[in-house]
């Protein structure tokens, strides 16, 4: 049985994805120094990358991201991902122009709402 998935949800989804991403690349979601660190005793155990989980339906999206054209990837993260206009971060991904990162970008929605409703 097949799920029809619309374009809004994969939007959502999308920027659910990348608010969980850009918080862990700014450092969120990690104490500023480790218990270690602190006491200078090593404690065991794994590193706080390491121990890092990932909710399933983002691990979902960044499987699926991954699987997509690198032009796909990139214009996800310019509109998702990086702060500013499109036509800024379009710019700064090495786009010609707004409009083709906007054609990429269209490409990989809808690339992923035909796997999303699979």
């Amino acid at each position: 049985m097949t799920t029809n998935i619309t374009i809004k949800q994969v939007r959502a989804a999308l920027k659910k994805w990348a608010n969980f991403w850009v918080k862990r690349e700014m450092g969120r979601g990690f104490k500023s120094q480790s218990i270690s660190d602190r006491t200078g005793q090593p404690t065991g155990g794994f590193s706080a990358s390491e121990a890092m989980s990932v909710p399933d339906e983002i691990e979902l999206i960044t499987s699926l991201i991954s699987q997509l054209r690198p032009e796909c990837i990139k214009a996800i993260r310019a509109r998702y991902m990086m702060p500013g206009t499109m036509t800024e971060t379009s710019k700064l991904l090495g786009f010609d122009s707004k409009r083709s990162a906007e054609f990429w970008l269209v490409k990989a929605e809808r690339s992923l709402m035909l796997e999303l409703s699979n």
